[in-house]
């Protein structure tokens, strides 16, 4: 005669399922996010290759900053307009292999900007990056640390921004949004790709342990290189009270 589980038997099966189960899920877990840490930052370090392909073609000089509104430095006295040409993504675009690398696997939204969101005829380009504009158009030649100063990082999934703005940007923009940039999400900290092209995580705490985010912020360029002001609009400003010019 075949014997058959008891009940008593069939629930300690259960109950050890379930003890390997609550183990071994937190283990998947981590080791999903790792590996899209690990693809982000192969990301980051193909658009620092870019990146550098684009300066060596152009005078060893970083992209523009393109804005309806606030003038760049290319162009201290008239915005030049935003448009999907001026992004700095598809400014650098001919030197990347794929714009698919403009999307973080840690980042859930991918928000893209308005001008490439695919309504009304425009074109989907996703994306999780945002540059740093105190690092736009100057040459490498006029920086000091190029391997400390962050170019490019992740911005927050609810901004479709393509630039940051240090300091005011380490920030939140109010009481109730995060800063436009993504400082946690990766495992407390975020993958950045930096002026002479290598990429690599940096912790949340080393990013903001100074109030001004230095050295990685790109503040100090701003110092040096100030960022030429709006015209007709002196309120608009870079800069935060925690860490005033």
């Amino acid at each position: 005669m075949k014997r058959a589980f008891t009940l008593i038997e069939l629930l300690v099966v259960i109950a050890i399922i379930a003890i390997l189960a609550a183990i071994l899920f937190p283990v998947f877990t981590q080791a999903k996010a790792a590996a899209k840490k690990t693809q982000c930052l192969s990301n980051m370090r193909q658009l620092g290759i870019g990146l550098s392909m684009y300066m060596t073609e152009s005078d060893e000089t970083c992209f523009f900053f393109g804005h309806a509104v606030d003038v760049s430095r290319a162009n201290p006295t008239v915005p030049f307009g935003a448009t999907r040409e001026n992004r700095w993504w598809n400014q650098i675009q001919p030197y990347l292999k794929s714009l698919e690398i403009l999307k973080s696997p840690s980042d859930p939204l991918q928000r893209p900007h308005a001008l490439e969101d695919g309504q009304a005829g425009r074109p989907l380009v996703k994306r999780s990056y945002v540059a740093n504009r105190a690092a736009e158009n100057l040459n490498t030649s006029s920086i000091d640390a190029v391997s400390d100063i962050v170019v490019i990082t992740a911005k927050h999934g609810s901004y479709d921004d393509s630039w940051y703005e240090p300091p005011k940007n380490l920030y939140p923009k109010t009481a109730t949004t995060p800063p436009v940039l993504w400082l946690d999400l990766q495992t407390n900290g975020v993958n950045n790709t930096f002026f002479d092209g290598h990429a690599k995580w940096l912790s949340k705490g080393a990013l903001t342990s100074d109030p001004c985010g230095l050295p990685y912020s790109g503040v100090q360029l701003m110092r040096q290189y100030p960022i030429p002001p709006t015209p007709g609009q002196p309120n608009r400003t870079p800069w935060h009270p925690a860490c005033p010019n």
